[in-house]
């Protein structure tokens, strides 16, 4: 059987630089060697919606994605908050599954809860507030509508704002994301939990009723040293590993 890739806030400003050197090779390793392949948000530094703009700056991988879709891998891809309004492109043009909600689903016999994880932290309200901001029906028509270019400034704006956000997070975030995953496994039934988002490396087994759960973070690609994709084979057999 094939592996799962996880991979999650690469934020590829450009191709030549070494995120995007480690993605291509990476896409390139799961041609041969996964059947599902996970984005759990914050690929780009910024993407919104399906503009020419986007698409010629990121060509490339786009060609990867979709060579990698020709040899039969799933592809998922959880929008972020600095790429956003996915669907029309992503999906409905490449045919990949887009979701902007948390979405759960079973691989190998393991049973996965996967979401960007920037829902998690319910107190921070100035976030909450930006986040629904960037996906109201103006903002959204706006993206659609207006040139890419112009896009692409409101894009710049936005993932400014929420640099200055993701920079402010500290070890806090870990307690929040794990008593969200504490809390979570009283309601779900699941074996791990993927999210993204804190930009902090976490891998957190826990218990509740009587089942070993696991809290797996990838933290962020920004420094390219730090690197790491999630491989899962099966039911008590993945592990984080440096990519590619």
């Amino acid at each position: 059987m094939k592996k799962a890739f996880v991979i999650s806030d690469v934020h590829l400003k450009k191709m030549a630089s070494p995120q995007g050197e480690a993605i291509l090779a990476l896409l390139k390793r799961a041609q041969s060697e996964c059947s599902l392949f996970i984005i759990l948000g914050d690929l780009f530094d910024m993407w919104l919606g399906d503009g020419e703009y986007f698409k010629n700056k990121y060509s490339e991988l786009i060609a990867e994605f979709k060579k990698l879709k020709s040899f039969g891998c799933r592809v998922i891809y959880f929008e972020g908050n600095h790429d956003l309004h996915l669907k029309k492109f992503w999906q409905d043009e490449l045919g990949f599954e887009v979701y902007d909600k948390p979405y759960k689903f079973e691989f190998g016999g393991l049973k996965i809860w996967a979401e960007h994880g920037d829902e998690i932290n319910r107190k921070d309200r100035d976030y909450l507030f930006l986040r629904w901001f960037l996906r109201t029906p103006l903002l959204r028509f706006l993206i659609y509508n207006v040139p890419s270019k112009i896009v692409g400034l409101i894009g710049e704006r936005s993932s400014n704002m929420s640099r200055q956000y993701t920079s402010t997070l500290d070890n806090k975030s870990l307690e929040i994301f794990r008593d969200y995953a504490l809390r979570l496994a009283e309601l779900e039934d699941f074996d791990l939990i993927i999210a993204g988002h804190s930009h902090l490396q976490d891998d957190y087994e826990f218990i509740v009723s009587g089942k070993k759960r696991r809290l797996v973070n990838l933290g962020s690609w920004l420094n390219a040293g730090s690197a790491k994709v999630l491989e899962i084979e099966s039911l008590g057999k993945f592990e984080i590993k440096s990519c590619p």
